[in-house]
């Protein structure tokens, strides 16, 4: 009986065992099992990720973290220290250019030992100015980059209009046209494209119709004066044509008006090559101002603030003294020609008498 419950004893210990070294075997391999799994679902989710598009306010945060790390730091570096030594080697050379002009005599020195004081001041002096260079440099960049910020804070998509773009970051849209293009040309917007018209910023080129990272300029085309002035007076004429409807009814009619008259001047300048140097002013300041301010008109939009109105008011105003200014101008170019016309004819008609080609109808008359 003692044997009995020995090995029943035995017996117990060993299922015990067994049980217990198979039950750890299947906790073991559940959570082995459950470990792989979350490993899975996470290598799943990082791939998810991974492969899922950028988000586009993601995409600025880090392009404006960049420049500020890289362009901007150099800016702000080089502005620093520019005018840090700007400051010390001017007061430096300053002060030696007041002792150089005083004279070694006042200040008791020999000549030996005055001789160092104007060499200091000639070494000093391009030193502040290299220096001087350096903050402007320094400056310029910042500027270049405080406006890319602006530019790029008032994007909502990869694709922008840039004048709509421009008007939102409160930037001249010459300003912001030159910056854009900089921009991409230095890849400051990577991987962006500009539109052949310049009017559409594509923050991703592969959303460019032409898929291609830049606008390709045309060729280069040799145009004579003549061929390029009839051009830009086209040019010039189509734009009055655009603006016309968008500043409000007296705006209008003064562009109206703006377009006849121009297009007399073109008209007659084409008919009289000989009278173009007379308009060099009207055509290379005079056409570009008007334009100019008339971008300003429509780039404030529909906004009826205090300050837009009396923008567009003045502008208006301005537009009536040009009309004016460009009839005479007209009239004075016709005057000059009329008179040249006078003088052919009279000299025409003195030859035909010359020659007997004329008939008196006023002596016919009274004999009858």
């Amino acid at each position: 009986m003692s044997d009995n419950r020995k090995n029943n004893d035995n017996y117990d210990l060993g299922d015990i065992l067994d049980s217990a070294i198979q039950f750890g075997t299947q906790v073991g391999s559940s959570v082995l099992g459950s470990i792989a799994e979350a490993l899975e679902q996470a290598g799943d989710a990082m791939t998810r990720a991974t492969a899922q598009p950028d988000s586009f306010s993601a995409w600025k945060r880090r392009l404006e973290q960049k420049w500020r790390g890289g362009g901007q730091a150099v800016g702000a570096t080089l502005t620093a220290v520019g005018w840090t030594f700007v400051g010390c080697f001017g007061i430096a050379a300053l002060v030696l250019g007041i002792l150089t002009a005083v004279g070694a005599g006042p200040l008791g020195l020999t000549a030996e030992e005055f001789m160092a004081i104007p060499i200091l001041t000639a070494v000093f002096t391009p030193v502040t100015l290299g220096f001087l260079f350096m903050a402007v440099v320094g400056m310029k960049k910042l500027s270049y980059f405080s406006r890319l910020r602006k530019l790029l804070r008032a994007a909502n998509d990869w694709t922008c209009d840039l004048p709509t773009l421009a008007r939102k970051a409160q930037i001249k849209q010459e300003k912001a046209y030159e910056t854009v293009t900089k921009a991409v040309a230095n890849g400051d917007f990577p991987n962006a494209a500009i539109s052949d018209d310049y009017r559409t910023l594509y923050l991703d080129d592969s959303l460019c119709p032409a898929h291609s990272p830049t606008p390709q300029p045309a060729p280069a085309q040799t145009l004579t004066d003549g061929e390029q002035f009839n051009r830009d007076g086209v040019d010039f004429l189509n734009y009055l044509k655009i603006c016309r409807g968008k500043l409000g009814p007296e705006a209008d009619a003064e562009i109206a008006k703006m377009q006849k008259t121009c297009a007399s001047i073109l008209g007659f300048v084409h008919n009289h090559p000989e009278q173009r140097p007379r308009v060099r002013r009207f055509r290379e300041y005079y056409l570009p101002t008007t334009r100019k301010l008339l971008d300003t008109a429509q780039g404030l939009g529909e906004s009826d603030t205090a300050n837009a109105a009396e923008i567009r008011r003045d502008i208006t105003a301005i537009l009536h003294t040009l009309n004016e200014a460009y009839t005479k101008l007209y009239d004075t170019l016709l005057q000059d020609v009329s008179m040249d016309v006078s003088t052919e004819i009279d000299t025409l008609e003195a030859m035909l008498r010359q020659d007997g080609l004329t008939h008196d109808f006023d002596a016919d008359f009274k004999a009858k």
